[in-house]
């Protein structure tokens, strides 16, 4: 079993194939798959289809996938796996508040997100009043960490030995060289944590520029990360890093002095 990919690898036997492939059937489906008949999903998911068709079954029966004429589609019963993340877990109910002021007063879009393996998840987000940018973000939606500000800002804030890890990582999954073509990427990475913001120019995507800023526990962990995406049309550099980050940084304190009130118990999520 290649352990690579788990946030945290188990010994074997405690490892659950059977709920890891129940899984990775959910995963299949995306924006570019809305159905699949069980051929597809026995492709994409690497299973046979004597496999795939137990775990859509099993997942019909349970109201997670619908069957019509030969094609499986997600239901909505599947909200309920990322709808108890957001309701059982504090930090999406206490950023929320701070961010729909942060875009009341910038009218931009604004996130939070914490990296979960080798992605920044979103786990909250206030959307942009004017949008003209494709670049769409919604709670849940999963980013390579090093092509956005909020990525690099929790790679900055990792430990040493995790951010060494993760790199090392990164070359065995071959997407080391993405992070060598940006140039100086651990030396960036030092600036952002000694600045504490970083502020990228359409590496996301062209037109796009998005400026993060780290949020901490009582104990000064980093735990999440505060992120305002503008479009190159809307707002100029000098704009965004005169005007928007100190707005950005002041909301940035009061939820950090919120989150103090929950005690180092609030670690990561």
């Amino acid at each position: 079993m290649d352990q690579t990919r788990f946030v945290h690898p188990i010994a074997p036997g405690d490892y659950v194939q059977s709920l890891d492939k129940g899984l990775a059937v959910i995963k299949a489906f995306n924006s570019d798959r809305r159905t699949m008949t069980l051929t597809e999903a026995a492709e994409v998911t690497g299973l046979s289809k004597p496999s795939a068709r137990r775990f859509l079954l099993t997942l019909q029966a349970l109201g997670y996938v619908a069957q019509e004429e030969g094609r499986f589609r997600l239901r909505p019963r599947v909200l309920d796996l990322g709808g108890s993340y957001l309701t059982s877990g504090e930090l999406p109910g206490i950023v929320n508040p701070y961010l729909a002021d942060l875009n009341a007063e910038l009218r931009e879009a604004c996130s939070v997100g914490v990296l979960d393996g080798d992605n920044v998840v979103y786990i909250a987000r206030a959307s942009a009043q004017q949008r003209i940018m494709t670049f769409n973000v919604q709670v849940g939606t999963r980013i390579d960490p090093v092509i956005t500000a909020l990525g690099r800002v929790l790679l900055a804030n990792l430990p040493g030995p995790e951010l060494e890890t993760y790199l090392e990582r990164r070359e065995q999954l071959g997407t080391q060289p993405q992070v060598h073509q940006l140039g100086g990427f651990q030396d960036d990475l030092t600036a952002i944590r000694e600045r504490g913001w970083c502020l990228m120019d359409q590496e996301v995507e062209l037109g796009v520029r998005t400026i993060a800023a780290p949020l901490h526990n009582v104990d000064g962990l980093v735990i999440a990360g505060i992120n305002v995406a503008v479009h190159t049309a809307r707002v100029s550099l000098e704009r965004l890093e005169g005007e928007f980050l100190p707005k950005l940084l002041a909301i940035r304190e009061r939820i950090n002095e919120t989150l103090a009130e929950y005690g180092p118990e609030l670690k990561n999520y």
